[in-house]
């Protein structure tokens, strides 16, 4: 039986084209931008998964930033939890130089620049914050005296401002740290020490020259006082030291954390370069096929016969 219509034919033909040209152009988007889809609707299923783990990419990103700024800023208390011990070791062996030669020359000058150290380690500022000032901040916890002014004190406490409580940040999720303790806590009992050295020198003679009895024997008794203060100290940038640590691991870790679920994101978002080229390759196929079929039935058309 002779055909005598071509419309079914007609419309294969079409479709095939249709369907190669939409196959190849989305192939040719997919290598341009090589992402598999441009919005949601064009992830299905998965759109729910990328919204999520996106959501947890930018609060890790968030919270890595905050913990860039506690890494810098506990380099900066390390230096000044470092000049300050110096500064007690400066001292006590001052002091031991003296007893040594029995000569107070120069103890003065060596133990008004340990306190000035000791001072300006104290109001150490990062990003226009005191470290050591507590939830207030914003001012420096420390008013500058020399010997002779906290000699004249009956104590240091007027020399340390109200900072507030200590300042606790968030780490980790459910995990907070204090990031510094008070300028009053770390330096404080050094400047009593220092003061105390004053009063005494005030009240029994200068330390300069040579040094009597009396005064080695008391030099000598406070270097047990001294030490202490200075252990203290040390102790306190031990702890410092572990905090950091924490801080900088938890921020590799979290860095870690982003590049892992960025992987997760790549594996939906980004195309297979090889595997487009290759549906690339069949949609030019499959087009090229459809036209060429497309074109002979054009000359199989009923319409040639009527005419």
């Amino acid at each position: 039986m002779t055909r005598v219509s071509s419309f079914t034919a007609f419309q294969a033909g079409v479709s095939g084209i249709l369907d190669g040209q939409s196959k190849m152009d989305r192939a040719q988007a997919q290598a341009s931008s090589q992402k598999n889809a441009w919005d949601l609707k064009g992830y299905g299923h998965n759109a729910k998964k990328l919204v999520d783990t996106r959501a947890m990419i930018n609060r890790l990103e968030a919270r890595n930033e905050d913990l860039k700024s506690l890494d810098a800023r506990a380099t900066v208390e390390e230096t000044a939890l470092t000049s300050f011990t110096t500064a007690i070791g400066n001292a006590r062996q001052a002091i031991n130089n003296a007893l040594a030669q029995q000569n107070g020359a120069g103890l003065d000058a060596a133990l008004e620049a340990a306190l000035n150290t000791a001072m300006t380690s104290a109001n150490t500022t990062f990003a226009g914050q005191s470290i050591f000032g507590g939830v207030n901040s914003y001012d420096t916890p420390v008013i500058y005296a020399n010997l002779n002014t906290l000699a004249g004190q009956p104590d240091t406490n007027s020399n340390f401002k109200d900072m507030g409580e200590n300042r606790v940040v968030t780490l980790d999720e459910g995990r907070t740290i204090e990031i510094s303790k008070s300028a009053k806590e770390v330096f404080q009992p050094f400047m009593e020490f220092m003061r105390g050295l004053k009063v005494y020198e005030n009240a029994n003679g200068t330390f300069e020259g040579k040094l009597t009895p009396a005064q080695q024997t008391w030099l000598k008794s406070q270097l047990p006082a001294l030490e202490t203060v200075q252990n203290n100290a040390i102790g306190v940038a031990s702890s410092q030291g572990v905090t950091a640590k924490e801080i900088s691991d938890t921020l590799a870790r979290n860095e870690e954390k982003v590049t892992r679920l960025n992987e997760i994101v790549g594996d939906v978002v980004n195309v297979d370069l090889t595997e487009v080229a290759a549906r690339l390759s069949a949609a030019q196929t499959q087009y090229q096929a459809s036209a060429a079929i497309f074109g002979q039935l054009k000359g199989m058309n009923l319409l040639q016969y009527l005419r």
